[in-house]
Parts: C-alpha cells; sequence; structure tokens
C-alpha cells in the first residue's frame, strides 16, 4: 500500500483488514448447490450497503436484505518492543453470531441508525423505516413503521456530543420523504416500551435523497443543490450550490457528501489548529457546526464548509477526485476517492491541509466510509481479565516502583495498573470503516508506541523527533476517564524511549527537548548523575512505566544492575565511534570533546530540572490539580512528592553554586539564580544551603537565606562581619557599608529579643548612631503601627531592673559616642512610668541646660529669642507665652532643645530645683523656664512676677493660678508634641506625672491648712497684688481687668477695691463690678425664692399630716375636763366635730386645690372598713422632706 503525505499525520493512518469476505455463507443458498452457477452469481451479486457498530457489535446490512451481526471481542497478542521485551496488544476480532432478513424480496438494506441509548435500531429498506431492539433485532411493535421515506436522520449534537438524548432523556429523530419531513422523538417515558411522538410535519417541495442534522439545521441534498432547513421555524434556505457544476446531470459517479463538523469558538492565534470538538469527547461549552458539502467540478471536486446561516465559512478544500465518501473522526477529515485512494485533511481555523494520502490495495472494490462506535472498553477489559492479566501480566503502561541499584531485580511492584480505569466512558469513541464489495477494513492510525517502535528500530531518530513535534502540535482537547490517562501515558513513553536513545547516543541537546515531554521521575535522571545525588537518600528509587524500565538496558554497566554515570556514558560512546579504540583519559582532543559534552548534559539536566520545578509548582497552585497538565507527579502521594521534589531542588541548587549547566559562566548572573531559587518556594534542607553556601563563601546570600528562614543573628553576624572586614563574599569582594547597615537596621527593627537588640544595636551605635539609639530604645517606644495596640505595663521592680540596665549602656554609649548617650538617655529617662531616676532626670536636665545655654551663645540664636520675648510682650497674643515660642520654632534642633527643657521641667518630680535654679539664672533669656522653677520651688510670688511682669504672659500667670503652680499643662504640652515628634516623649511624660504632680500640691496645701479652693483663691490674690503693685503703668490694666472678670467669683469685692490704686478710673472696674454686683442681687433673690418655696412645703407637709390623722377616727377616753357623763361627752365631741367641718369648710372655699386633695384622701379613707391605727402609733416617714425656713434665712445676703 503507497502512501504520500503533505504534513504528515503522526501516527499515520493505515488500513486495517477487520473482516475479509465479510458476508457468510447464509441459509438461503441451501437450497441451491454452493458449487452452481446460480449460487455463484447470487454471491456476486452481493453486496454489503451499509454498516453500524455499538462497540460490542458490528452490524452489517446488504444488498440482499440482510442484516448480519458481528460480535467484537480482543485477543491479546504478545509483541516485542525495540529493547526487545516483551509487550502485549489488543487486537479486535470478528466473529459472525446472527443473520436477519429485513426485506422479504431481498431489496438491498439502504441504512441502518442506532438509537444507542435505547438498544435499538432504525433500519430503512424499501423506503420503509422500521425499527427493530438490539442485537437479537426483534421487532419493536411500540414504534411504528413508515413508508416512503428517502433517508432517516438523527440529530449529531445529541448522538455525537452528548448523552445522546436531549433535555426530557428522548431521541430526535427526522424522517425525510419526498414531499415533507416528519420530526418526531423517540422515549421510553418511564415505561420498558418505547414509544412514538411525532413533533411535526414540514413541507419538503423539493425532495431530499440525502440529509444531516446538527441541533435545529438540517443540510439535505435533492436531485441538483444543498439547502438548508430550520427546524423550528421550518424555513428552507438555498445554497445555490449545485451538486454538479459540469451542466450534465448528476448521476451515481458524483453523488453529493454531506459531513458535519462541530467547532467551538476559537481564541487561537492563525495558524493554529482549529479546536473541534472530537465526537467522542464532550464539552460544557455549547458547540456549534460547519456543513461540509461536495460540488463536483469537471476534473476536481470542492468541498464548500457552509454556517447554519447559510454564509460560507473562510476555508475550501479540493480532492483530485470525487469523493465517494467524507467522514470525520473528531481530528482529521477522512475522504475516500473514486480514484481508489484515501486523504487524510487537517482542519484550521481557516484552511484545510492535506496531511497523508493512502492508496488502496487491487481487488478491494471500495464503496463507502463509515463512522462508527469503536470497540468499547468494557469489552477490552473483560478480554484482558479473560487472558489472566488484569491481576498477573504487567501492561507497557503499567507505572512501577523501581529500585535504581537493583534494575533487574524481577520482583517491582505495580504503584499504577494502567487498566484500572477502563471504564466505559460517557461519549463513545470512533472508528472509521471501509466498506468494500465484500469486505470490511479499519482507516485508523498506528498506535503511538508501535510507531515509536518501529522508527526506533529503523535508526530514524530525527524523523520520529519530528513526528513527536507534530503530534504534540496536532493533539486536541483531551478527553475524560480511561483514554486521558492512556493516551497522557502513551505520549510521554514514546518520548521516553526517543530520549533514552537520544543518551545513549550523547545527543543532549535533543534529548533535552524530547525528556521535557517525557515527564519521567527526575530520580532516574539524577541517577546518572552521581555527584548530585543526595548523600542523606539510603534508598534509590523512582518510578516509570514498563516500557521505560524495560528499554534502561542500554544506560546500565555491562554486567551491573545499575545506571553509568554521564561520564561513563560519554567515554563509552566515544570510544564506541573511534575505530581503532583511542584512550579518552590520555587524547587530548577526546578531553576537550568529553568536557563539552559534560558541559551540554549539565545544560540538559538543568533544564529537566527547571522543568520539574515548573510543573510542581503548577500542580501545588491548582485546586486539588484539577487544571495541572498529565505529569509524572500525578502517581505520586504527598510524601513521595516532597521527597521527589527535595532531590531536584537540592540538585539544582548544587548545579547553581557549582555553576553547571551555563552556557556563559557569569558570576553576576549565577548570584542572580541563586538570590531567584533562594527566595522561591524549594524543598532544600536549611542545613544543605548552608553548608554549600558557607563552603563556597557566598557570605551575602547565606545571609539573605539565614533571614529567609528565620535565622536573624546569624544573617546579623555575617552583615556585621562583612562591614567590619571580618568576612569576605566571593560574589561580592566590595561591601556597600551603608546598604548594609541599613539592612542590619531593618532587621533589628522587627526583633523583640532584648539581648539581640542590646548587642547589634551597640554595634550599630557605632555605625549610625541615630539608627542605633532607635534600635537600643526599642522596647521604650510606641511605632504608630502599634499605637493602637495596649502595651504590657512593667511592674515597679522590673522598671527598676530596667533602668539600672540603661545606666549601665549609657555608661558604655558614652565610651562609643558621647551625643549617642546622651540621645539615649533622653529617651529612657522619659520612658518610665512608675519609677523617675534622678540621677537620669539630673544629667539630662543639666545635659538640655548646656545645650541651651550653648545655643544662646550663639548671637544669631539669642538674638531669635529676644525678638520672640518682645513681640510677645507687645503683640497681645491670645496664646501662652509658650505656645508662641512653639509656633515661631523653625524646627530645628536649637529650638527643639528649649521646649524639651520647659517640658522636663514641668513634667519631672525629681529634680533638684534649688541647684538647677543657681544654673538657670544667669540666663536671662530662660525667664519661662525660671518662672517653672520658682513654681517647684513654692515661690509664687517671684514666679508670678515673672510671668505677668516680665513676659506679660497672663495666660500662662491665670493657669498658674488654676493649676496650683503648674505654668505648662499637659494638654497644651501633648497639643504642641503633635506637629513635633520629638517633642512627644516629653510631652508623653508630662501627662503621665500629673496625677503624681497633683498629689505633691495637695498635700503642700494641706500642711499648710488649705483647700484647693482656698490655695487657688490665694494663688489669684498673690497675681493681682502683682498686677495692682504695677498698677501705674497702663499697659497692666487690661490684664488686670481680665483676671478680675474672669476670676471674679473667686476674689472678693471688698479686698479688690482696697488694692485697686487711686488714680484708676471706674471704667476700668466697670465689668468687674457689674458682674460682681449682679450676681449678689442674684443670690439675693435667689435665697428668697427658696424660703417661700420651703414654706410652702411646710404647709402642704402640715396639711397632709392633718388629713391622715382624720381618717384614723379618734379614741374616747375620760379626762379631768370631761365634767359630766357619758352623754355630755358624745355632745361636746359633736361639736367640735361639727366646729372643725366648718373650719374645714371655709379652708376648701380659700384653698380649692387643698380641698381637692381632701376629698380624694376621704374617698380613699371611706374605703376602709376597719381603722387599726391609732393615734399614738402613728409617725411620718422619715423620707419626709421637710423644710423649716426662717425670717432670717437671708439676713446675710444684706
Amino acid at each position: 500500500m503507497d502512501q504520500s503525505q503533505g504534513s504528515l499525520a503522526v501516527p499515520q493512518y493505515v488500513l486495517a483488514p477487520l473482516l475479509f469476505p465479510t458476508l457468510p455463507d447464509g441459509d438461503h443458498l441451501e437450497a441451491l448447490n454452493p458449487e452452481s452457477p446460480a449460487a455463484i452469481q447470487q454471491n456476486a451479486q452481493r453486496s454489503i450497503r451499509c454498516a453500524e457498530s455499538d462497540g460490542s457489535f458490528l452490524y452489517i446490512g446488504t444488498s440482499d436484505g440482510l442484516i448480519h451481526s458481528f460480535q467484537i471481542t480482543h485477543r491479546l497478542t504478545a509483541s516485542r518492543s525495540a529493547a526487545a521485551s516483551p509487550s502485549k496488544s489488543q487486537s479486535p476480532t470478528y466473529s459472525h453470531k446472527s443473520s436477519r432478513s429485513i426485506s422479504n424480496n431481498a431489496k438491498p438494506i439502504e441504512k441502518i441508525v442506532l438509537l444507542r441509548p435505547f438498544k435499538a435500531a432504525a433500519v430503512l429498506c424499501e423506503g420503509v423505516v422500521s425499527f427493530y431492539s438490539l442485537p437479537n433485532w426483534t421487532p419493536i411493535r411500540g414504534l411504528p413503521s413508515t413508508r416512503a421515506v428517502s433517508t432517516i436522520v438523527i440529530d449529531d449534537e445529541e448522538a455525537e456530543h452528548g448523552t445522546g438524548t436531549d433535555a426530557a432523556g428522548m431521541i430526535s429523530i427526522c424522517l425525510v420523504r419526498r414531499k415533507n419531513i416528519i420530526l418526531g422523538k423517540i422515549g421510553a417515558e418511564g415505561r420498558s416500551e418505547l414509544l412514538w411522538a411525532t413533533v411535526k410535519d414540514i413541507p419538503l417541495p423539493g425532495g431530499a435523497i440525502f440529509a444531516r442534522r446538527f441541533a435545529d439545521t438540517l443540510c439535505i441534498a435533492n436531485a441538483t443543490e444543498y439547502s438548508l432547513v430550520n427546524l423550528s421555524s421550518g424555513n428552507i434556505t438555498q445554497l445555490y450550490l449545485p451538486i454538479s457544476q459540469t451542466g450534465e446531470s448528476p448521476s451515481a459517479q458524483v453523488r453529493p457528501s454531506i459531513v458535519t463538523v462541530p467547532v467551538l469558538p476559537s481564541s487561537n492565534k492563525q495558524g493554529n489548529p482549529l479546536p473541534t470538538l472530537e465526537r467522542s469527547g464532550s464539552s460544557s461549552a455549547p458547540a456549534k457546526c460547519e456543513f461540509l458539502v461536495t460540488s463536483h467540478s469537471g476534473s476536481i471536486t470542492l468541498g464548500v464548509f457552509v454556517k447554519p446561516s447559510g454564509e460560507p465559512a473562510p476555508k475550501l478544500l479540493e480532492w483530485p477526485s470525487h469523493p465517494r465518501s467524507v467522514t470525520f473522526d473528531g481530528k482529521h477529515l477522512v475522504s475516500l476517492l473514486r480514484n481508489d485512494t484515501v486523504e487524510v485533511h487537517g482542519l484550521r481555523a481557516d484552511s484545510v491541509d492535506k496531511i497523508q494520502t493512502l492508496q488502496l490495495p487491487p481487488g478491494l472494490d471500495p464503496r463507502f466510509l463509515q463512522s462508527i462506535q469503536g470497540p468499547s472498553s468494557s469489552t477490552q477489559a473483560s478480554a484482558f481479565a479473560g487472558a489472566g492479566g488484569a491481576s498477573s501480566d504487567t501492561d507497557d503502561l503499567d507505572i512501577l516502583k523501581v529500585t535504581l541499584s537493583e534494575l533487574d531485580s524481577s520482583d517491582v511492584p505495580t504503584l499504577h495498573r494502567a487498566s484500572e480505569k477502563t471504564t466505559e466512558s460517557s461519549s463513545p469513541r470512533h472508528q472509521i470503516i471501509l466498506c468494500g464489495k465484500n469486505s470490511t477494513s479499519a482507516v485508523q492510525q498506528d498506535p503511538l508506541l508501535s510507531y515509536t517502535n518501529q522508527q526506533l528500530q529503523r535508526g530514524r531518530l530525527r524523523n520520529l523527533q519530528q513526528s513527536l513535534e507534530t503530534y504534540r502540535q496536532s493533539r486536541t482537547r483531551p478527553r475524560d476517564g480511561y483514554d486521558t490517562m492512556r493516551s497522557s501515558l502513551e505520549s510521554s513513553v514514546a518520548h521516553a524511549l526517543l530520549g533514552i536513545e537520544l543518551l545513549h547516543r550523547t545527543d543532549f541537546s535533543s534529548a533535552t527537548q524530547t525528556l521535557r515531554h517525557a515527564n519521567l521521575d527526575p530520580r532516574l535522571i539524577l541517577e546518572i548523575f552521581p555527584t548530585l545525588r543526595p548523600k542523606s537518600q539510603q534508598r534509590r528509587e523512582a518510578i516509570m512505566p514498563a516500557l521505560v524500565l524495560s528499554s534502561l538496558d542500554k544506560l546500565k554497566h555491562r554486567d551491573q544492575s545499575t545506571l553509568q554515570s554521564i561520564e561513563g556514558l560519554i567515554a563509552a560512546n566515544l570510544t564506541l565511534n573511534y575505530s581503532p579504540p583511542l584512550q579518552v583519559d590520555t587524547d587530548k582532543a577526546l578531553g576537550q570533546l568529553k568536557t563539552d559534552l559534560v558541559r551540554r548534559a549539565n545544560v540538559m539536566l538543568r533544564t529537566l530540572l527547571e522543568e520539574w520545578r515548573a510543573r510542581s509548582a503548577a500542580a501545588a497552585a491548582s485546586a486539588e490539580g484539577k487544571d495541572t497538565p498529565f505529569w509524572a507527579g500525578s502517581f505520586m502521594d504527598e510524601q513521595m512528592l516532597t521527597n521527589v521534589d527535595a532531590c531536584v531542588d537540592s540538585a539544582y541548587l548544587q548545579l547553581i553554586v557549582e555553576r553547571r549547566g551555563v552556557l556563559q559562566d557569569d558570576g553576576a548572573t549565577s548570584k542572580d539564580e541563586l538570590a531567584a531559587f533562594l527566595s522561591s518556594r524549594h524543598a532544600c534542607e536549611p542545613a544543605l544551603i548552608e553548608n554549600m553556601l558557607e563552603e563556597k563563601q557566598f557570605l551575602g546570600l547565606l545571609a539573605e537565606h539565614h533571614e529567609h528562614i528565620g535565622n536573624v543573628e546569624g544573617a546579623l553576624k555575617i552583615w556585621t562581619g562583612l562591614v567590619d572586614g571580618d568576612m569576605v563574599d566571593s560574589l561580592n569582594t566590595t561591601v556597600d557599608s551603608q546598604a548594609t547597615i541599613a539592612k542590619v537596621a531593618a532587621l533589628l527593627n522587627g526583633q523583640k529579643d532584648q539581648n539581640l537588640l542590646s548587642t547589634y544595636g551597640r554595634w550599630l551605635v557605632r555605625k549610625d548612631s541615630e539608627a542605633g539609639i532607635r534600635i537600643l530604645t526599642k522596647q521604650t517606644t510606641v511605632s504608630p503601627s502599634e499605637a493602637t495596640e495596649k502595651p504590657t505595663p512593667r511592674t515597679k521592680a522590673e522598671e527598676l531592673e530596667a533602668i539600672h540596665a540603661q545606666k549601665a549602656t549609657i555608661e558604655e554609649l558614652r565610651d562609643i559616642n558621647a551625643d549617642a548617650a546622651i540621645k539615649y538617655l533622653e529617651v529612657v529617662a522619659l520612658s518610665t512610668s512608675k519609677v523617675q531616676d534622678e540621677q537620669m532626670h539630673r544629667e539630662l536636665a543639666a545635659a538640655l541646660l548646656r545645650r541651651v545655654g550653648v545655643h544662646l551663645q550663639d548671637h544669631e540664636y539669642r538674638r531669635n529669642m529676644d525678638a520672640v520675648a518682645s513681640d510677645y510682650a507687645n503683640g497681645s497674643y491670645a496664646e501662652s507665652f509658650f505656645a508662641h515660642l512653639a509656633l515661631a520654632s523653625s524646627g530645628s534642633t536649637k529650638d527643639m532643645d528649649r521646649l524639651k527643657l520647659a517640658m522636663l521641667l514641668q513634667g519631672s518630680t525629681v529634680l533638684d530645683y534649688k541647684t538647677l535654679l543657681d544654673t538657670i539664672t544667669p540666663l536671662e533669656q530662660l525667664s519661662y523656664e525660671k518662672a517653672i522653677i520658682l513654681g517647684k520651688l513654692g515661690r509664687d510670688a517671684e514666679a508670678l512676677s515673672l510671668l505677668a511682669i516680665i513676659l506679660r504672659d497672663a495666660n500662662s500667670a491665670e493657669a498658674y493660678c488654676s493649676q496650683d503652680g503648674e505654668v505648662l499643662s499637659a494638654m497644651l504640652a501633648s497639643s504642641i508634641a503633635e506637629d513635633h515628634e520629638a517633642l512627644q516623649p516629653f510631652a508623653a511624660m508630662l501627662s503621665r506625672t500629673y496625677t503624681q504632680r497633683i498629689k505633691v500640691h495637695a498635700k503642700a496645701a494641706s500642711q499648710r491648712g488649705l483647700s484647693g479652693a482656698q490655695r487657688k483663691e490665694e494663688l489669684l490674690k498673690q497675681l493681682l497684688s502683682v498686677y495692682m503693685a504695677n498698677g501705674a503703668e497702663e499697659k497692666f490694666r487690661i490684664a488686670t481687668a481680665h483676671l478680675l472678670n474672669t476670676q471674679a467669683l473667686r476674689l472678693d469685692n471688698r479686698e479688690v477695691l482696697e488694692l485697686v490704686p487711686k488714680d484708676w478710673s471706674l471704667q476700668t472696674l466697670e465689668t468687674f463690678l457689674t458682674q460682681s454686683l449682679r450676681r449678689q442681687l442674684h443670690r439675693k433673690r435667689e435665697m428668697q425664692i427658696l424660703r417661700n418655696i420651703a414654706k410652702c412645703r411646710n404647709l402642704d407637709v402640715a396639711e397632709d399630716l392633718w388629713a391622715r390623722q382624720r381618717a384614723m377616727g379618734g379614741i374616747l377616753q375620760d379626762t379631768e375636763y370631761d365634767g359630766g357623763s357619758g352623754g355630755d361627752r358624745v355632745a361636746q365631741a359633736a361639736a367640735d366635730e361639727e366646729f372643725s367641718y366648718g373650719d374645714l369648710k371655709e379652708v376648701e372655699t380659700t384653698y380649692p386645690t387643698l380641698a381637692e386633695k381632701k376629698q380624694q384622701r376621704n374617698n380613699i379613707a371611706s374605703q376602709d372598713e376597719h381603722v387599726t391605727l391609732s393615734k399614738e402609733g402613728y409617725n411620718i416617714h422619715p423620707s419626709s422632706n421637710i423644710v423649716h425656713a426662717d425670717v432670717d434665712d437671708v439676713n446675710d445676703l444684706s
């Protein structure tokens, strides 16, 4: 059989005989002598007219009205692979089981349509459609026979790309008659018998002889042209494409062909294969379809692709001869031409390429092609199990777990059997058969492994490599189930066989590209690189298909069961290629060649390891591996996969460290690769990485590795050693000190270990004092990100212990950097919350005073301070002097030092203020700070004089009085510190010690016998006296008036008037006097109102008491005033009652409100039948609010 091709299909299509001859000798010949002329003539006239298969049986319809059933079974045949290892192949066999006569007149069987979901068939014979059950071909009585039918069609979308039925579980069927189309449904509807339902009847004026349906579109051909019928609307669209363009009447020689080619919406780039839907696959996306129709044109025939809308698709097909039959197997178009050739075409998005042509053998007499369901997997599995292979024999694709040191061992456990998933797929696999007059053959592709073995045996490695590349590019969408796994395994094994042969021939460049698609366990490749095997690996194992294991013989030692090393393979190949043999170790040219081959082998290994790492990462990232393509890790459990990753990553790291497998030895590139590897996800043991990097002195990368795994101390040790020059990095001999110091600071900034911070913080102070101080004081400061977190409070003992350690640190820092020591002292002295250390505060105050004194020696700074004080004194600003000073600050260190000093003097409770007063007195510009110290010493008059007279800071002076000697409030300090980060610790300390300072002030006042209010009044009088003593000056009158107006509640107007200078006008005191008199008058009126309210309440209570006494009734008893008999007493009591009642009426008339209250009380009392209380036993509840007001209650107001 000759063949030619354009771009060859891989594997190639071949013609495989199935049944020859196909037609059996039937019972109808029993009446005739088989050798008689009549019998010979009748046999010669018989031919195959149609064929179908359900996977278990092959049904052949003949020209004499018979249907022959052939049962399909599988026979295991032993074959030998390229490595001379036995393997098994499954070849189907067909045995004739029965024959059924459909036509009583021996008329041809025109068409067989299988209704697979219901195990039934529709047969068209003599224009009559009949239905039969399979496989016995028993007529189905519930389905009617229909006459005058031209052809019968089912929906290709349902049959080929779905479950075989519609959403209701019924099969759609079209009966095309001469004048109409009957659209029907066949289903069971929960009953055992099948039922027929007619959906609609569509008129068809021109008739049809051939048709194909996809979804709601029916493509038909009549005697002259093609049309499209919309089955939903009944519209018929003429395509205006003649069956024959020669002008002659169409004949059987140019009969039409219609093929449905389903496609999905493509996003592929131009030139990529069309993403067709396989007939045996399924997809969740809605399928679309194109109809391929043929049109004869003289010497050639055109194939036109038409969309369901009637528009032509942008591709065209040409045949050199008119096709007898055209079919589509899901991947390729297969055409049987009248010149006895079979052409195979591949479909692309906008073109059709011929990839192979098969020349049929003579005498075959081909008639048509038919796409049928291939042998079912259940048939294969049963045949395989029947041969005993399911449990005992080894399939070529079984995955074995092999010990690499014992490759010849017969005891190799099977990890995964290829036959485990041989389950029936939801969609059938299809096969194309070619039927001759009395023969049946399959047009099929060779099994990939058979094709690979043939090419290897013939030594066509380059051709096989190109073919496998073509095969990879032409593979369509993978199918679910068993076929996906098996086809992927076959592809992997084919690449592995070629890759092993290339390794044997030391063609490492070609082996690299091939082994990338072999999906081999990388431990197998690492086995030939013994220097890269992990030393800790006790048992060297790998998984591989059985066929790969049998092909490893050429890589093994001659008399051993282990693989050769890569050097051994290269040496053996060089020795083999040169005759007479040359000594590889002594020959200089061969030595150079060997070195180059070893380098190429390392490049190959590196590429394969990178491929494995990429696939492993993709598998780990995908959800449950559903989106991961097939790879060797699919057969590994989690533990095995972890071990393989560790081996791969360790070997890959060693390649990078040793700079193997690179085309150019570039240190910078190696460093980048190492850095990228160490920062990526890998499975290397930390100890292995450390040993490799230490051995090569890659100290910078080692430090980064320590940092990556959390060993900060190790990283700091290396970084500091590199900066100090105690260590040298072989990759970077020069160290960027600034960047490294910044990295050390960044590392320390994220740590909480106090020992680590203390040790390396001191080192950092020598290099960068500010960064070092930040680290040393990290435990005492709160970052903005941690401000919302509540810090853990320390006990007093813990603070004392911390202070002791901090003092030691200060002494050490003084030896390193005095300024750094002061900065450290500034932070730690203000960080305690329960204890203030006198020494640290004294040293800090002395340092700040010293710095401020130095600043004031600067003429420019002193002039600025004088200008600020003068401007404030003359400007009448609303804010205090301290706030004004802060607003005038430029944020410089000099300005901050003065603000810090003021806050420290005000907030500290342990300073020696007498000593500080002596120190600060010579500094005339520090009047505000001196006032704070005088306030601390209790010298209120002097402090107020400084504030009110010298600074003219009325706000601070009044605050001094209201805050019991406090010049600077915590609120003002916090407000100013919001704009200056350097002041925040001081403001925090000032706020923290506020309570403690208040207690001190209260204790001092109590010792003098003063309350808090009295203390404030005393300070206010002192401030008033200060103002009045300077009252001769007009500029203090405003401040005095402000004080009087704001503090009038606490000042006695008589005392104030005694202090007022005689030359002051009454207008200055107008507001104060007006408010004071109005306030006194208000008090008088208020007390009068309260007195009247009390009287009213007194009367109300007395009336309530009287009413309750009356409700109790009286108790009669003799007294010395009765003066007679009981009758007289009764009369007297009546008179008294009458008198009381009259008085009460008079009161009710005068006070109606009280009368109403009495009436309510009487109503309540009348409801009680018995009164058990006596007058003597009645008491008013102590909660009664009785107020007794006297006439002289408000005499003091006058």
